[in-house]
């Protein structure tokens, strides 16, 4: 059974109930349209300050895109609409349904500045996901004074918050050389010196390894990782990375790099895995690592992503994980 295609008029009631709702100061990054959250399955629109990108997919793809587009630029003054367009099958495609896209703009949330691609096909989204929004300001308010270590950077998104937050050092660490030089931007447009960080251009997986056995040493891990992707194991052989197989090996190896008193925030957008079920592979981590939790909390979804509320629908299932502190030395006594 496949949905009917969703409105124009539902798209735009949705945006505009979503327009008006208060967001942190210094953001022009919004979700204002959220699937079937929103009454609109299979219609997602986020707002990326003068662009919208939309995600449009499977049977409930619009019949009035180029329609759509137009009214929903003239509703909230947007100056351009691109849209990412899946079928039912699996295939994707990058289209400009309005205006000129530029290839590469800025955007603004809770006072800082990020670039991003909002039409570049070869770009994984646009450099900054809405639905992390909670997640990096949870990260620059425990980055100050610490190492942070960003895996799966990507454009360097929540290394920006850590660095805004005071970081002593953000370890960048991204696969792709151009992510690391979208990341080095990112920090500069926020008028941090990008030569006071590090940017490894290497496999998260290979660097978190290498960072559990010299152990704690980071204050802050964020392990956001893809949900499938393909690398080369030892030997030159290529070996498939599945989010639910690896994901436990990661987050007690991240637990190792972590030191007391820090803070991890694992996350993943498969669908397949639950905010508990993440929330219990990390205890089951802490146990296999010998370290003590003083939390697991929930990562929170902002208030624009209403799909928060159903665990089918929502993006991003995530909680932060604070290590116990170090116990204080016992006072010696002298006779």
């Amino acid at each position: 059974m496949t949905n009917a295609p969703v409105s124009v008029a539902a798209v735009l009631g949705a945006a505009r109930r979503r327009a008006t709702m208060a967001l942190p100061l210094g953001t022009d990054v919004l979700r204002l349209v959220d699937d079937a959250a929103d009454g609109c399955p299979g219609v997602v629109v986020d707002r990326f300050g003068p662009v919208l990108r939309l995600e449009l997919r499977g049977a409930t793809l619009p019949q009035e895109s180029n329609a759509m587009a137009t009214a929903l630029a003239l509703e909230l003054g947007a100056n351009a609409v691109v849209a990412r367009l899946r079928s039912a099958g699996g295939a994707s495609a990058l289209v400009r349904l309005l205006g000129e896209v530029p290839p590469l703009h800025v955007v603004h949330e809770a006072g800082l500045r990020y670039a991003v691609r909002t039409a570049d096909d070869e770009a994984a989204g646009a450099g900054l996901f809405v639905d992390q929004r909670e997640g990096r300001r949870l990260v620059r308010e425990a980055a100050r004074g610490q190492v942070v270590l960003n895996l799966f950077a990507h454009a360097g998104a929540f290394g920006v918050a850590a660095a805004a937050g005071g970081a002593a050092r953000v370890d960048h660490v991204d696969l792709s050389r151009r992510c690391a030089q979208w990341a080095a931007l990112n920090l500069a447009l926020n008028g941090v010196d990008p030569r006071q960080h590090r940017f490894l251009v290497d496999d998260a997986l290979d660097v978190l390894e290498r960072a559990a056995r010299r152990g704690p040493a980071y204050g802050v891990i964020v392990l956001d990782p893809p949900t499938t992707a393909t690398r080369k194991a030892k030997g030159g052989r290529a070996r498939r990375f599945r989010v639910e197989d690896d994901l436990p090996a990661l987050a007690a190896q991240a637990l190792a790099a972590l030191s007391p008193g820090g803070l991890l925030l694992v996350s993943t957008n498969h669908r397949g895995v639950s905010v508990g079920a993440v929330a219990e592979l990390v205890r089951g981590a802490a146990l296999e690592q010998q370290v003590t939790l003083a939390s697991v909390d929930e990562l929170p979804l902002p208030v624009d992503v209403p799909s928060a509320r159903d665990p089918a629908l929502r993006p991003m299932r995530g909680v932060t994980a604070r290590r116990a502190a170090a116990a204080a030395p016992a006072a010696s006594s002298r006779a």
